[in-house]
């Protein structure tokens, strides 16, 4: 019963953890307010952080993880480029649907020059990269002339930047929908043409 409690604990300062840097940015959040928010002691925070940096790079590969085991399944299970491209987007529109305050944290911690960017998180995205370009060769669907780094730039990059956009309602604050997610695709494989 203890372990579950204490499993409950830990989610709950992951939570507050997204929920304060979300609202007053990685540098403005203390882990004095993470906690408050939490409902526990700072000190309960240091004995499974050794600080905020910490806290924020696991809270930041958990959910990279997440989104990057879906695009490894898509690129395992999909025949194509277009299918690996529209089950991402679909991913990506659901969680900033149910959960925008996790895209928001992703986007703001990704976007923080001070942040530390984990290597896991490069390694997967250098492999991904790597992949789709094999998979878009394969499939006719990539110029050979691409390098990894414009695949990964279009097929992560462009939808990020719509996803943002819409977030934070520069153009548009219609919520994201299949429509946009064929556009998104559609653009994307043009790019990579």
């Amino acid at each position: 019963m203890t372990r579950h409690k204490d499993l409950d604990k830990l989610e709950s300062v992951q939570c507050a953890a997204i929920k304060v840097i979300v609202e007053k940015g990685y540098h403005g959040a203390t882990i004095s307010q993470i906690a408050k928010e939490a409902n526990v002691s700072d000190g309960y925070l240091y004995r499974h952080y050794a600080n905020k940096a910490e806290l924020v790079q696991v809270l930041f590969v958990e959910n990279m993880n997440m989104y990057h085991e879906l695009v490894f399944d898509s690129l395992n299970t999909s025949e194509n480029i277009s299918g690996v491209l529209r089950s991402s987007f679909n991913f990506l529109v659901d969680t900033i649907n149910e959960a925008p305050e996790v895209i928001a944290f992703i986007f703001m911690i990704d976007h923080d020059h001070s942040f530390d960017f984990p290597d896991i998180v490069r390694k997967n995205f250098e492999k991904i990269g790597q992949m789709i370009w094999a998979k878009g060769i394969q499939t006719a669907e990539i110029n050979n002339k691409r390098t990894i780094e414009e695949v990964l730039a279009i097929t992560f990059g462009l939808p990020v930047k719509m996803l943002e956009m819409r977030r934070k309602n520069i153009i548009s604050d219609k919520a994201l929908n299949e429509q946009d997610i064929d556009s998104m695709v559609e653009i994307c494989l043009n790019a990579l043409k």
